[in-house]
C-alpha cells in the first residue's frame, strides 16, 4: 500500500539523515557476484569519474546528483542494478553530471561492453522484462509538505502493460541499492498510473510512497508553435508509426512516454516526468519546451488542431492562436542547417550496368548520383574499385523515367477549385503552395497516401517495360531471375543526409509480367504466393518517395522536395542467404575508437530494425596494416544457442579485409568537418552457397 505520512517536516528531516549507517567496506562484489571494480576501470579510460558503486555520505549524494527543478524534488540521479544473473554490469550510481541519458554512459564509459548499442536495443536492456539486463531509473531527495525522504523509481513502458514492473523487480532494485545507500531509508516511488494500479494490491518488502498532485511544473521553459494534438498514451504508438506528427505539432498526452522518437515543437504531459528522465532529457538537448500539466485533455481540448503559441512557463502555461508567418518564423529558428540536393539530370535514358557507369573523376560521380541517386552511384562507384568476387549482378534505371511517370499520369483529385484530373506532379506541385498540406500533418499524411495508392495502381509506360526487360534479360540471362528493385533517390546515402530506411525497396519477376494473367505464385519463386510483377515493384519503389516519413525527414532537413527525384538500383535478389551484416569502419558509437563493428544477424531476420527481443551479434576488429589482430565478440544474436556465432572468424577476417581495402580505394568527395571521423556504412551477405557478398555503401560521420 502507499504509505501515509503523518511525521511533522523537522522529523523527516531529521529522519532522512539519521537512518544513516557506516559502508560495508569489505562489500567488493555485487549481488549477481560481479566485482564492483568496473567505475574504477572506467575512469581510468575516461579521465574522469563516471560512477560510483556506493553513496556512503551525503557528499558522495551530492557529487553524483544534480538539483532538480521539480517542485518536490531537492536532488536527482540515476542508478543502474542487474536484473539477471549475466548482466554486464554490477549495482551502480551514474555522476549525472557528466552523464544524463543510461545510454550514452554505456558507450562512453564501457565502449567494449556496449560497442554499437542502438536506442532501441538500449530501450530493450532496461524496459521488457523478457530482455531486461538492467533495473534502471532515478534516486532523489524528495521534498513535499511532510518533509524530507530518500526513494528511487524503477522504469517500465508507460505505454505498455505488459512491461509494468512487479513487486519481485522492485524489491530486487530495492534491495541492490538499499545495501549500497546507508544514508537513509529508500522509498519506491511509482511513476506512472500503470505502476500505482499495480502497486495498490502489493504487499511489499520495501516501503512505498507516493507524490502529492501539483497542477504544473516545467521541466524546459520556452515557448512553441504548432498545431496542438492530443494523444492518449495508448494512441501515440501507432500515431508515431504512422507519422501524424512532427516539428510543425505540439503535443498533449494523457501520460508522460518513456520516449518520442520524433521532434516535436512542444510536449506537454498529463504526468509528472523528472529531471532525467529520457524524455525531458531528449527535448531539454533539442531545445523543446516540456512542462506537465495536470489534465492536459480538459484544460486544452478546445485548441486541438489549432495552429497555436504555447508557452511553458516558469510558474506557468499560457496557450493563444498564432499566424502561419508567425509559425514558420519559429521553424526555421530550430530546424538544423539546410541541406541541399543535386538537381535531378532528368535527360539521362541509358540504364548502364554497375560496371559501366563513368566513375573516374569527382564529377563524373556527382553526375551519375544526380542521374541515378546516390544507392546506385555508390555501388557503382564502389564495384568498379572492389574483387568481382565480392559483388551482386546489376543495373541502374535513371531519374527520367521517375519524371516521366509523375508527368504523364493523372488522378482526379481536389487542388482547391472541385475535383478535376491532375497529373502527379501538378498535384505534388500544388500541394507544396498550400498552406493547409505544408502545416498541418494530419492533412498532408492522409493526402501522401491517397497519392501513393494511386501513383501504385497507375499503368506504365509499355516501351519502359520492355526495355527494362530487355536489360533484366541481358544482365540476368533469364525471365525467371528474381531481380531486387532498390530505392536510389538523390536524398539519402550521402554524408550530410543518410535517409536510412526511408524509401521502399521491392522484388520483381520478369516472367510474371509477361504471362497472360496475374495469379500467382512467381514464376520466380514458386515460395511466393503472388505474382512479383515488374510494374507493381517500380510503382512502390517510386511511390516511396511520398511516403510521410520520408517528407518528414526531408522538410526537417529543408531538402527542396522539387529537387528530389527516385532512380532505380535492380540487383539479383539473395534467398536464404546464412547472414545479413551491416559493417562500420570504426566504432560509431565511441569517438576515437577505430576498431570496426561488424552486427551480424541470421539471413532471414533483419538487422537494422529488428523485432523486440531480436538482437544481432556484435563484434568489434581490431585491425593491423589491414589485418584483424583481435576479435572482441561483444555479445551474441538472440537467434542462436547460447555460444554459438552467426559469423565466424574466418568470414570476420574475410569481411574486414575487404573492407580495409575498400577504405583505401573509395574515394569521398564531401568535405569531412574538421570535428567529424569519416566512416564507411556498409551492408554485407553471405549467400546459401556460402558467398561473402557487399550491396551498399555509404559514408558516416562520427
Amino acid at each position: 500500500m502507499i504509505a501515509a505520512r503523518a511525521l511533522p517536516l523537522a522529523a523527516l528531516l531529521a529522519a532522512a539523515c539519521s537512518c544513516s549507517r557506516p559502508p560495508d567496506e569489505s562489500a567488493d562484489t555485487s549481488d549477481s557476484g560481479l566485482l564492483e571494480t568496473v567505475c574504477s576501470d572506467a575512469e581510468a579510460l575516461l579521465g574522469y569519474a563516471p560512477c560510483v558503486h556506493r553513496v556512503p555520505d551525503e557528499d558522495t549524494f551530492t557529487a553524483v546528483t544534480i538539483a532538480s527543478s521539480s517542485v518536490d524534488q531537492l536532488r536527482v540521479g540515476k542508478y543502474l542494478t542487474p536484473a539477471r544473473d549475466d548482466s554486464r554490469l554490477p549495482a551502480l550510481f551514474m555522476v549525472v553530471e557528466v552523464f544524463s541519458l543510461h545510454y550514452e554512459f554505456l558507450i562512453t564509459a564501457f565502449p567494449d561492453l556496449f560497442a554499437g548499442l542502438s536506442t532501441a536495443e538500449y530501450s530493450q536492456l532496461i524496459l521488457y522484462p523478457d530482455t531486461r539486463e538492467f533495473y534502471a531509473g532515478t534516486h532523489s531527495l524528495y521534498l513535499d509538505s511532510e518533509g524530507m525522504f530518500y526513494g528511487f523509481t524503477v522504469w517500465d513502458d508507460p505505454s505498455d502493460p505488459s512491461s509494468t514492473v512487479t513487486v519481485d523487480d522492485v524489491a530486487s532494485a530495492w534491495e541492490a541499492l538499499q545495501a549500497r545507500f546507508p544514508l537513509g531509508e529508500l522509498y519506491w516511488v511509482p511513476n506512472s498510473s500503470a505502476q500505482l494500479d499495480a502497486a495498490a494490491g502489493w504487499d511489499a518488502p520495501f516501503p512505498i510512497r507516493g507524490l502529492e498532485e501539483v497542477d504544473y511544473e516545467v521541466y524546459n521553459p520556452g515557448e512553441a508553435y504548432g498545431s496542438l494534438r492530443l494523444y492518449t498514451l495508448d494512441e501515440l504508438a501507432d500515431a508515431t508509426e504512422a507519422a501524424e506528427f512532427g516539428y510543425q505539432d505540439i503535443l498533449a498526452i494523457d501520460e508522460a512516454p518513456s520516449d518520442l522518437e520524433r521532434v516535436v515543437s512542444g510536449i506537454i504531459t498529463g504526468t509528472r516526468q523528472g529531471d532525467l528522465s529520457h524524455l525531458n532529457v531528449r527535448s531539454s538537448a533539442r531545445g523543446t519546451p516540456n512542462c506537465y500539466l495536470k489534465d492536459p485533455f480538459g484544460e486544452l481540448v478546445a485548441w486541438q488542431d489549432t495552429l497555436v503559441r504555447f508557452e511553458c512557463g516558469e510558474q506557468s502555461w499560457s496557450i493563444a492562436a498564432t499566424t502561419q508567418a508567425e509559425a514558420e518564423a519559429w521553424w526555421d529558428s530550430i530546424r538544423p542547417d539546410p541541406v541541399e540536393v543535386c538537381v535531378p539530370d532528368l535527360a539521362v535514358t541509358t540504364m548502364p550496368g554497375l560496371l559501366e557507369l563513368g566513375t573516374d573523376s569527382s564529377e563524373e560521380r556527382l553526375a551519375a548520383a544526380c542521374a541515378y541517386g546516390s544507392k546506385g552511384a555508390n555501388l557503382a562507384v564502389l564495384y568498379q574499385r572492389l574483387d568481382s568476387a565480392y559483388q551482386l549482378d546489376g543495373f541502374l534505371l535513371p531519374f527520367h523515367y521517375y519524371d516521366a511517370f509523375v508527368n504523364e499520369n493523372s488522378w482526379t483529385v481536389d487542388l482547391g477549385e472541385g475535383e478535376a484530373e491532375h497529373s502527379f506532379a501538378e498535384t505534388i506541385e500544388a500541394w507544396h503552395a498550400d498552406d493547409g498540406f505544408l502545416t498541418d500533418a494530419a492533412v498532408r499524411r492522409e493526402r501522401l497516401e491517397s497519392l501513393r495508392f494511386a501513383m501504385e495502381a497507375a499503368p506504365h509506360d509499355p516501351q519502359l517495360l520492355a526495355d527494362l526487360g530487355q536489360r533484366i534479360l541481358d544482365v540476368f540471362g533469364s525471365d525467371t531471375v528474381m531481380v531486387r528493385f532498390r530505392s536510389s533517390s538523390n536524398a539519402e546515402d550521402a554524408a550530410t543526409f543518410s535517409g536510412a530506411g526511408l524509401y521502399e525497396s521491392e522484388s520483381a519477376c520478369l516472367a510474371d509480367s509477361l504471362d497472360d494473367d496475374t495469379a500467382g505464385p512467381s514464376h520466380c519463386d514458386p515460395d511466393k504466393d503472388n505474382e512479383e510483377s515488374l510494374e507493381e515493384a517500380l510503382g512502390e519503389v517510386w511511390a516511396s518517395l511520398w511516403k510521410m516519413q520520408a517528407w518528414d525527414e526531408r522538410d526537417w532537413y529543408t531538402i527542396d522536395h522539387a529537387d528530389v527525384a527516385m532512380g532505380v538500383l535492380v540487383n539479383t535478389r539473395s534467398k536464404d542467404e546464412q547472414v545479413n551484416a551491416v559493417a562500420f569502419t570504426g566504432n560509431p558509437t565511441s569517438d576515437g575508437d577505430d576498431r570496426y563493428l561488424v552486427n551480424a544477424q541470421l539471413g532471414e531476420f533483419d538487422v537494422v530494425s529488428s523485432e523486440p527481443g531480436v538482437y544481432p551479434e556484435k563484434v568489434l576488429l581490431t585491425l593491423e596494416d589491414g589485418e584483424v589482430t583481435e576479435i572482441l565478440r561483444v555479445s551474441e544474436s538472440s537467434e542462436v544457442e547460447a555460444g554459438e556465432q552467426v559469423f565466424s572468424d574466418v568470414y570476420l577476417e574475410e569481411l574486414a579485409e575487404v573492407l580495409f581495402g575498400v577504405t583505401q580505394v573509395y574515394p569521398m568527395d564531401q568535405e569531412v568537418p574538421a570535428d567529424r571521423d569519416l566512416l564507411w556504412d556498409t551492408e554485407w551477405k553471405v549467400l546459401s552457397d556460402g558467398q561473402l557478398i557487399i550491396k551498399q555503401i555509404r559514408p558516416y560521420l562520427r
